[in-house]
This record gives C-alpha cells, sequence and structure tokens, in this order.
C-alpha cells in the first residue's frame, strides 16, 4: 500500500464526512507521523476534536502500510462524563461504515485494505464499540485481538478495565479487558482537566511495568487549560483563525448576562427552578429552541416538570441517568430539532432541560441557554452548544444564573469564584418577576473571546475557577502486582477509584435495571439466567443514591451527571426492600438493599418504579417499563427475548401504533406453541414492521423484532419451572465463558482434536498478526493446541454425553463440546452429577499436568509461558485455581493410546504462584495478559464458529 500517503488524508476525511478537515487536524496528523502524538490537544469547542479519530485511524493505516512497529491498534476516546449524545460514537460508527463499503479506487478502500489484517474475513477493518456499565451479554466487544477498533467510554469504564477491575465485568474476563486497554492502544482523553487521576495513574502505570515500549499504550489528553505543564502541545493556528468555516465557529456571536436570584437555604431548590423555568419562557419570545442547562438531577427533573406544566412548546429532558435504551427512543424524537445543521427556518418552540450531559459529546445546537452558575470550564462548555456553528442570524444569549444561598456541592469553590470573576465583567441583573434582558449588549461570549479571556489570566488564577485539583495517591509497582492478581483477586485488593479520580473524588457506583418479577423471589435467579442483564436497559447510579431510595429515603436524585462526584458516605440503616444483586448465569443471590456492593449488577422489581423514559425518577411510584426485550437489539450476536405481556407492555409504551399486531401475535405464538408453530408463524409479524428505512439506525423495537422474525434459526423454548416463552435467534447469546460449563456447552458435538487444532491455528493467526516473536508465537501454538487436555478425564467426556456412560463410551474419540442444549443449564447440573464430576473442578488443572509431561518432549520453548496460558485460558491461575476436593481422584488420562499420570486430588498447583510472578517480570502485567487473551480470544472465536456451523 504504498500508494498511501500523508498528503491523501484531506481527501479520505471528504469521502467520509462531505467537507474538508480544518487546518488543525491535518497539521495534527503531519506531527502524529514525524514526531508521534503530542500529550496534549487544545483546541477550542465546536472546532471537531472528534476528528482525532479520523487522525488516529488514517495515521494507523499508514503505520501498517509502512510496517512500522508500535502502531496503536485500538483507540480509546474517553469522556469524564455520562453521555446522553454520544457524538464520538456516531463519528466513529461514520469511519467505520465508509471502511466496510469504501468506492472502489477511494482513499478509504486504501485505508481498509491496510487496516484489513489476515485471516478476518468479517468485513470489518475497523470496529466500534461503546462501553457502558453493566453484565452486557455481547461481553465480546472485541472479537479479534488483531483487529483495529475505536472504543468510546468514560474514566470509570475504560480505566477500571486497564487497571484489571473492569466494572460490570466477570472477573474472569477482566485480563482480555486489561489487556485490550493496556496494550496497541492509543488512549485520548477528552476534557482532561477533569481526569487528571486517570491520566496521571495510567502514565504512571507505563512507566513502572516491564511491557515491552513499542505496545504500552499512548496516552493524549484534549483540554484548553492554560495550566497544562508540558510544552508538547498542538493548537490551533493562525490558518485556523483564517479558515472560513473555523473563524466563523470562532467568532459565533454570544451574549452572556448575570442574574443574581436571591435565595435562602429554606427556599433555594424551589426558587431557583422557578427562576431557571422563568427566564427559559422570557428567552422562547424571540429563540424557538431553548437550553436550560443545570447542576443536579434533581434540579433538571425540577424545572422539566415547571416547563412542560405550563407551556404548549415540546418539552424533553436530557440528563446521563438514563438507560441507552430510553435515551435511543428520546433522541430519535427530538435530536433532529436540535442538532447543530438542522433546518431553521421551520424551528417550533422547543424547551431542553439538561445537565453536564450535554457539555461534551453533544452535537447540540441551541438559540438560547438558561445556566446555572458553574466553574467556568463547564460554563465554557455549556457556551459550546449556544450557536454551536455560528449560523444563527441574531445574537444568541446566554442568561447564567447563580443563587444567593444555593451551595449543591458540586463545584466546591470554583462556582463562587467564577461568579465573582464574571461579575467584574458585567453587573448582574436583580431577578425578579417582571425581570427582562437590557437593551446593551451583553459580555461577549465567543469561543475566540473567552479564548482571549482564559490566556489572559494571571498566573495561578485560573485553577481557582475551575473544579479543584484531585490529590493523586503515588503508584508503584506493588499496586500493580496486586491489581494483576484476579483468580483469585487479594483479600487486601487495593481500590482502583481514587487512582482514576483523586481521594475523596469519586463515588461507588452501582448498576441498576428493573425487571418484571413475580413476588416469589426465589424464581429471580432463573428469571434472570433465560435472559442475562444487558447495559442497553441498566443505569450506573452512586451506591448511596440507590440505597437511600431502597430505604424509602428522599434526596436519591441530588446528585450531579460529573463521573467524578463526591456524595457524603451516609450510613445505610440495615434491610430496605429486596433486590436481585447478578454476577453471572450461575451466580446471583436474592439481598437488601444494605448489601448491596460497590460495582454490583442489581436488578429491581419494575414495580417498584424509580424510573421513566427520562431516566432515574426515585420521587415516582409509578412501575417502571421492563424494556428487557428491547435491549436485546443492542446485543450482536444473537437475540432472546420474553414472548409475552412484558414485551406487548413494552411496545405499547414505546410505540404504540405497532402494539396491537405485537400483542396478536405474542397471544398467537403462546397459543400454538403446544401444537410446534411452523417459521411461517413465527415471521407473521415481518410484514407489519415494515422494511429499514436507509441510512438511519433503527429503534430497538424493530431491530430486535426484525431480527427474529427474518432469523432462519430462530426458535421458541420453554423454560418450564418458570413458565417463560423465549424466543432466540442463535444459541450464542446462551453462552458464556465465564462460567464453568460455559467452555463445553454447544449445539452440535465437537471432537477435542479438531477443536484444539482449530484454536492452535486461530491463536497463532493471531500472534503473527501482531508482531510477535517466532518463540512466542510457538509457544502460543503450543498452549492452544493443549488448553483442552483436561477434557479427557472420563468423568468430564460422560458429562458432555449427559451424564450417558455408554454413550460415552460409543464416541469414537474425546468431545470438546457436549451437543446439549445451551439454554437448559439444569440438564447440564444434571449431567455432572451424573457423570461424578466435582462442582468446581476446573479441567485446565489436568491440561497443565497433561501439558508439563508433553513439554519434556519440547525443550526450546518457555515452558512456565505455556503452562501459564493453559492454566489461564478460562482467567482462573492468575495465580491460583480454586482448591477442589474430589472425592474419586482421576490419576490416569490416557492420549493417543499413551497413560499419561496426572491427579485431580492436585487442583491447586502451588509452583504456579512463582511462575506468575516471573512471567509479569518477563513479558509484563500487560503484555503477559497481551498473550493470554491471544489464547482465550482465539478460543472463544473457534467455538463460536463451531456454533454457528452447526
Amino acid at each position: 500500500m504504498s500508494d498511501l500517503a500523508v498528503t491523501d488524508f484531506p481527501a479520505f476525511y471528504r469521502e467520509i464526512h462531505g467537507y474538508e478537515p480544518f487546518p488543525w487536524q491535518i497539521a495534527l496528523l503531519d506531527r502524529v507521523i514525524q514526531e508521534g502524538w503530542p500529550e496534549l490537544i487544545d483546541v477550542p469547542t465546536g472546532l471537531g476534536k472528534t476528528s482525532v479519530i479520523d487522525v488516529a485511524v488514517f495515521a494507523a493505516a499508514l503505520g501498517r502500510a509502512e510496517a512500522r512497529a508500535g502502531v496503536p491498534r485500538r483507540i480509546f476516546f474517553v469522556v469524564d462524563r455520562r453521555l446522553i449524545v454520544d457524538e464520538a460514537y456516531r463519528h466513529a460508527e461514520k469511519i467505520a461504515e465508509a471502511l466496510r463499503t469504501p468506492g472502489d479506487d477511494s482513499r478509504a478502500a486504501r485505508v481498509a485494505a491496510a487496516l484489513r489484517v489476515d485471516g478476518d474475513t468479517a468485513g470489518r477493518p475497523v470496529e466500534v464499540t461503546r462501553m457502558r456499565g453493566g453484565v452486557n451479554w455481547s461481553w465480546r466487544w472485541i472479537e479479534r485481538p488483531d483487529r483495529h477498533a475505536i472504543v468510546v467510554g468514560t474514566v470509570d469504564q475504560v480505566g477500571s478495565r486497564f487497571f484489571f477491575r473492569g466494572y460490570g465485568v466477570g472477573k474472569h474476563l477482566r485480563p482480555i479487558d486489561a489487556a485490550l486497554a493496556g496494550t496497541d492502544s492509543l488512549i485520548v482523553v477528552d476534557e482532561a482537566h477533569l481526569s487528571e487521576a486517570f491520566l496521571a495513574s495510567v502514565r504512571g502505570a507505563a512507566t513502572c511495568d516491564e511491557t515491552p515500549a513499542p505496545i504500552r499504550p499512548t496516552v493524549v489528553s484534549m483540554s484548553a487549560s492554560p495550566e497544562s505543564g508540558t510544552a508538547d502541545v498542538h493548537r490551533i493556528t493562525n490558518a485556523d483563525e483564517k479558515h472560513p468555516e473555523a473563524s466563523r465557529r470562532l467568532k459565533a456571536a454570544k451574549e452572556l448576562h448575570l442574574v443574581d436570584v436571591p435565595t435562602t437555604k429554606a427556599n433555594t431548590a424551589k426558587t431557583m427552578s422557578g427562576a431557571l423555568a422563568h427566564w427559559a419562557w422570557e428567552l422562547q419570545r424571540e429563540h424557538p429552541v431553548v437550553g436550560v442547562v443545570v447542576n443536579t438531577v434533581a434540579r433538571a427533573r425540577a424545572v422539566f416538570e415547571l416547563l412542560r406544566a405550563d407551556s404548549a412548546s415540546r418539552c424533553v429532558l436530557l440528563t446521563g441517568k438514563i438507560r441507552p435504551t430510553d435515551r435511543d427512543y428520546l433522541l430519535a424524537e427530538h435530536y433532529e430539532r436540535i442538532r447543530a445543521g438542522r433546518d431553521r427556518t421551520s424551528a417550533e418552540p422547543m424547551f431542553v432541560v439538561a445537565t453536564q450531559t450535554i457539555e461534551v459529546g453533544a452535537n447540540i445546537d441551541l438559540d438560547a441557554l438558561v445556566t446555572e452558575s458553574s466553574s467556568l470550564p463547564a460554563l465554557i462548555q455549556r457556551l459550546g452548544r449556544l450557536n454551536r456553528l455560528g449560523d444563527q442570524r441574531t445574537t444568541a444569549p446566554a442568561v447564567v444564573l447563580h443563587g444567593s444561598a444555593d451551595s449543591d456541592g458540586v463545584y466546591d469553590t470554583a462556582r463562587p469564584a467564577t461568579w465573582a470573576w464574571l461579575c467584574e465583567r458585567i453587573t448582574p441583573l436583580p431577578h425578579t418577576p417582571k425581570v427582562r434582558l437590557p437593551a446593551e449588549p451583553g459580555m461577549d461570549a465567543s469561543p475566540s473571546a473567552l479564548r482571549a479571556l482564559v490566556r489572559a489570566l494571571p498566573p495561578g488564577q485560573w485553577a481557582t475557577l475551575r473544579e479543584p485539583r484531585p490529590y493523586i495517591p503515588s503508584l508503584g509497582r506493588a499496586h500493580l502486582d496486586v491489581w494483576a492478581r484476579t483468580s483469585p483477586i487479594p483479600l487486601n485488593d487495593i481500590p482502583i477509584p481514587p487512582y482514576l479520580h483523586g481521594l475523596n473524588r469519586g463515588t461507588p457506583q452501582v448498576t441498576v435495571l428493573w425487571r418484571d418479577l413475580p413476588d416469589d423471589d426465589t424464581l429471580w435467579p432463573d428469571l434472570l439466567g433465560l435472559m442475562p442483564p444487558t447495559s442497553a436497559e441498566s443505569i450506573e447510579l452512586p451506591l448511596r443514591a440507590v440505597q437511600r431510595w431502597l430505604n424509602g429515603e428522599t434526596g436519591g436524585d441530588d446528585i450531579s451527571d460529573l463521573e467524578a462526584e463526591h456524595l457524603p458516605d451516609i450510613p445505610v440503616p440495615p434491610g430496605g426492600r429486596t433486590v436481585l444483586r447478578y454476577r453471572s448465569r450461575d451466580n446471583s443471590e436474592v439481598i437488601t438493599a444494605d448489601r448491596i456492593h460497590p460495582s454490583d449488577t442489581i436488578v429491581v422489581p419494575a414495580s417498584h418504579g424509580g424510573c421513566d423514559r427520562y431516566g432515574w425518577h426515585p420521587g415516582s411510584r409509578e412501575p417502571t417499563i421492563d424494556i428487557a426485550d428491547l435491549a436485546q437489539s443492542a446485543v450482536r450476536r444473537g437475540a432472546t427475548i420474553r414472548v409475552g405481556p412484558t414485551l406487548a407492555r413494552a411496545v405499547e409504551t414505546y410505540a404504540p401504533s405497532l402494539a396491537p399486531e405485537v400483542a396478536a401475535w405474542v397471544e398467537r405464538l403462546n397459543t400454538d406453541y403446544r401444537d410446534d408453530p411452523s417459521p411461517g408463524q413465527i415471521r407473521s409479524l415481518r410484514s407489519a414492521l415494515g422494511d429499514p428505512a436507509p441510512g438511519r439506525d433503527e429503534l430497538p423495537h424493530l431491530a430486535v423484532l426484525r431480527r427474529l422474525t427474518d432469523s432462519s434459526r430462530a426458535r421458541l423454548i420453554e423454560h418450564l419451572d418458570t413458565g417463560t416463552l423465549l424466543l432466540s435467534s442463535g444459541t450464542a447469546a446462551f453462552r458464556e465463558d465465564s462460567t464453568a460449563a460455559g467452555s463445553s456447552i454447544s449445539t452440535a458435538k465437537l471432537s477435542l482434536a479438531v477443536h484444539q487444532r482449530e484454536v492452535a491455528e486461530k491463536a497463532e493467526e493471531f500472534a503473527r498478526n501482531l508482531g510477535m516473536e517466532p518463540d512466542v508465537v510457538r509457544a502460543i501454538g503450543l498452549a492452544a493446541l493443549w488448553h483442552d487436555e483436561g477434557k479427557r478425564d472420563p468423568r468430564f467426556q460422560v458429562m458432555l454425553c449427559g451424564g450417558d456412560r455408554w454413550a460415552a463410551a460409543a464416541n469414537d474419540e474425546p468431545l470438546a463440546k457436549s451437543g446439549m442444549n445451551p439454554g437448559d443449564r439444569a440438564a447440564f447440573r444434571q449431567a455432572r452429577r451424573r457423570a461424578s464430576y466435582p462442582a468446581e473442578m476446573r479441567h485446565e488443572a489436568l491440561s497443565t499436568q497433561i501439558a508439563t509431561v508433553l513439554l519434556v518432549e519440547v525443550p526450546d520453548v518457555d515452558h512456565d509461558l505455556v503452562l501459564h496460558l493453559i492454566a489461564s485460558h478460562h482467567g482462573r491461575s492468575r495465580p491460583l485455581l480454586p482448591p477442589v476436593i474430589d472425592p474419586d481422584p482421576t490419576t490416569k488420562i490416557e492420549r493417543d493410546g499413551v497413560q499419561i499420570e496426572v491427579d485431580t486430588a492436585q487442583s491447586v498447583d502451588w509452583t504456579s504462584p512463582a511462575r506468575f510472578e516471573r512471567l509479569n517480570r518477563r513479558y509484563g502485567r500487560w503484555g503477559l495478559a497481551r498473550l493470554e487473551a491471544v489464547v482465550r480470544l482465539a478460543d472463544i472465536w473457534c467455538s463460536a464458529r463451531s456454533e454457528e456451523r452447526a
């Protein structure tokens, strides 16, 4: 691909977006190619900072075309916000789609060819994913470690994964995520002044680990802070200021006015909400789309209720505390009316009430803005949503309200300091019921004017106007050693939040979702096992706020949308309402509110209320709509829905015009189920769904129902214990690598020799594509070739045959996969008992013992590495496998006619910790996890493909 050059970037960018890149973007690519990535990118809001992703993708393609080492394969775009509109994700999807279907002889075609790796026939040169909290059944967010990817996530989601403690990630999957985040990666942090602890911790970890330098993460900050602390900065230049489009955005007309609201501690909440609503009504006299941005979810809800109760205008509430599926419906209804670049000729009146969630990642363009006072960086971001492209015909007003006794604690001392600084430049108006904007112009709040003001600040003053810098605890090798131990996790584990947000910053989070659950809570684990939680139906919320709500206390929504907010640690009384703590299909328990732990995923009965279509609403007693069926649209491989009243009720709420057809279809399938309905009956709903609109994202109910009714593999499954009827489009939704049985459940039997050979070939392919040394490739191949040898245990083979010893004896060769129904977990447990296979026995322990014998004949390979990769290929043995008491130990295994001495009573290998320590020093903690990920993802890849073939 020598015909791909730096000078092709403008044409590549134009092919994807339809317009030319700004000069700073072109200059950034030149800099990356010549000197590497800068530490800081300082670009004003509104000038396309998200296009750093385009630069990174093109730079990676150039690096691959020129066979340069150390080219990042995964681009992480990190924002310290819970986003309502994730423009970075949309932007990345646009790039990925252009690379999936490039025009002939286009620059996109050349970039796609350069990025595509040997053996990857999926047609996706670049994978795009969005990290959210919660358990997502599509946990394979990247299928191949050698595939290029763009990942959008928050500090908590990316940071916790980086440090081997991924929030909402099964503990045995954490090493894979750590490897993917901590090697071959470019980590770009937007609004970096909010993420200083995360940046310092990641950079510090990279420097005190032995992971080879070429595969260590590259970390880049994006911020407009004048106190960058580094000379390695990439900024806009005169070329940008003279560029027609960039200049228009930099000089976009915005006038700022201040309003002082007299309040007392007793009346602050009511008075401020009323004042914010008053100014929204006032500005809408001349400006159709008015935004109201506030500091807490509680105040946003209060202002929203006032505006929609007393106005005929359309009104929407946007906070980050919303289920992603609900968000998709909200944006489908409202986003075209508020997005930048919309047609302004027929703008209808509309109020947009929001929290900090629209400060970053939202390409929203308001005609007028009302906002609470805040820190200066937050205010600059809010102003960035006003007259965003500079195309308003009149000046866009912004009114900043400050309550004299209002102290929400969100911005600490920066809020009053910023207010005082603003008051030095413009006299505030006193708030009265009849106050109007003055005739004289307000303060110039265009991006260029604000940039000049910030640059002119005296030394040190910026620190008083921004959020206080966090105290960042020091990080050393001992911390990394503790975090690298993921199985078992040390009892003295070191908490992650201080290293992501600083001490006394951030607050423990939990992931919450709502399901229709019966009164009998003994059925809850089985119901969640049938259709596990997904992130698309979940909200990340502060632990204490959730516990207070479950205990019936008020104030559970007095929280912000800042990732690093700090809430007081209020004692939780014992008891509280009952919820389900979900960890995996085989690991969930019914608990009371006081037993919820940080980073838990909890399932709340929908009858409790607490959430509506706008998000977290602890004051609501109305039953929450269970949207788990609609959220299946976000599951990548396969989909499963419950064919019953819950589905019908969700469709009636979100798509009332389709509700009668869906209700009739649900009733028909339930009635005809025992008569073995034909595929035609399953597909009978298809015509009512219509055809997908080209070029537009489908609403969740259409996406999931179309996928199921189009699938030739869709089948109905009845779960007798709960009386639930499921419709599944495939078996992949039932697989779970993190459970004891998950790796052995498949719809078709598969021989051990075939499976291990396929995994070895795929693992070696991954390793070669990643540029690993030949001796490492060989070690990986051997580990993959022997990883399931422990399944030769005769009892394991009987278990794979449903507990039938005669069927196991009739097999010509040992099996790797069972051929049992993946949805019938009870049948698999019964098969294990009939085979007398110990419940917690890990076949990896026996595989390692067998490999130890086989390695005697293989001198020129890293024996430690081969044994560790086998022992850890399901995420255990980091550094120990779990202890198991085997009442009838296996002492010999037959392999190709040869008896090998083993002992299942020795499931714990006490040499493993020392071996783990040596390998961490030899390859680095993240480097070793990377080698594990190659074997594990190859195993997962081959298992999934064998299911699809079946």
